[in-house]
């Protein structure tokens, strides 16, 4: 089986962060984000997988090669973005000669959903796309969908299906992850851009198409922010939700327990720590905190809730709550030694909010 991932973007919502890390590459709990997914399609039973590339494509070519979780990798570089219908199409030969339904799946989301039994409701139902959602209070905000008895989409944002449908509906969001025949191709234009939410969805759905939902209750987390990636990371570290991969030895180490002297300062676990951390005299990290590798905490630094990247250094007396220190970057702010939910990236050390 094969599938297509999706890595291509900007990463608009990190911030400066997002211009020097892409979003695929996000560390959580030192593995990169699209590793997980990876891993995930690899447990589903897919062999192939094709990553559509643009932001940083040098980087995430380095990070995965050739082969990742046992799933052969080929990539599909845009030098211009096309959008998910419009990197799908570009990469058609691929996806058709799997000859079967393929999975679709962003690079930047945490799920435990069932891929396996997705894929299941999509043959049974015999629909062009099966959409993976789960309810939520933030529905409206990332597009209401609803789906009835039956498993058919009825509303994909403002379109809706004719007829009454299979029973009630339940309303529910898209979680970044479907299962699609081949003959949804047919469906996308060739040669340009083209956003799936825009152009494919919407028709397919108002002229009775089969399209189709699969509700989850699983875990799933959208990484593409700083905010919910500092949410994913405090679950991960609070055992919240582990993904069920096998995690690098001798890399990072979870510290918990009661509080423990480091260098001249002291962890207040839970802390994920990594090689060749440095903690000045004074400086506490935790609890929630992820020093990367090689990272310094200045004299009297405390660090909460926080991911210093490999390589960040914080200057003297700082303190942080929910912020992020990119990798090698240095957070020595002028006019203020008090932070939260600030960005420290690149050659600037001045903060970033969000």
């Amino acid at each position: 089986m094969r599938a297509f991932v999706l890595a291509a973007g900007l990463g608009i919502r990190l911030g400066p962060l997002g211009e020097i890390v892409p979003k695929a590459l996000l560390p959580l709990g030192g593995v990169p984000m699209i590793r997980f997914a990876l891993d995930r399609l690899g447990r589903a039973g897919v062999s192939e997988a094709v990553v559509n590339l643009h932001h940083r494509a040098d980087m995430v070519r380095a990070a995965l090669g050739e082969s990742v979780c046992g799933v052969k990798i080929l990539y599909s570089h845009e030098p211009e973005i096309l959008g998910t219908a419009g990197g799908l199409k570009n990469a058609e030969d691929f996806l058709r000669e799997g000859g079967g339904p393929f999975f679709v799946l962003n690079a930047d989301i945490l799920s435990g959903a069932d891929l396996g039994a997705a894929l299941a409701r999509h043959e049974e139902g015999g629909f062009l796309a099966t959409l993976i959602l789960r309810a939520s209070a933030d529905a409206e905000k990332y597009g209401l969908l609803t789906v009835d008895e039956a498993g058919r989409l009825r509303r994909f944002l403002r379109a809706s299906a004719p007829g009454e449908g299979g029973g009630a509906t339940r309303e529910a969001m898209f979680t970044g992850q479907s299962v699609m025949s081949p003959a949804l191709l047919d469906h996308i234009p060739a040669g340009r851009p083209c956003g799936i939410s825009e152009e494919v969805y919407p028709p397919l759905i108002e002229s009775g198409a089969p399209v189709g939902g699969f509700l989850t209750e699983a875990y799933w987390a959208d990484v593409g922010a700083p905010a919910r990636y500092l949410d994913a990371t405090e679950d991960l570290i609070a055992g919240r939700h582990v993904p069920a991969i096998d995690w690098p030895a001798g890399e990072d180490m979870l510290v918990e327990g009661p509080p423990l002297p480091w260098g001249e300062g002291l962890l207040r676990p839970p802390v994920l720590i990594g090689e060749g951390v440095s903690l000045k005299s004074g400086a506490t990290a935790g609890p929630f905190a992820v020093l990367g590798s090689g990272a310094t905490l200045g004299e009297g630094v405390s660090a909460e809730n926080s991911v210093i990247f490999p390589g960040g250094r914080v200057s003297d007396a700082v303190s942080l709550e929910r912020c992020i220190v990119g990798p090698a970057a240095f957070a020595a702010p002028e006019g203020g030694k008090r932070f939260f939910e600030s960005v420290f990236a690149g050659e600037s050390s001045e903060p970033i909010s969000f």
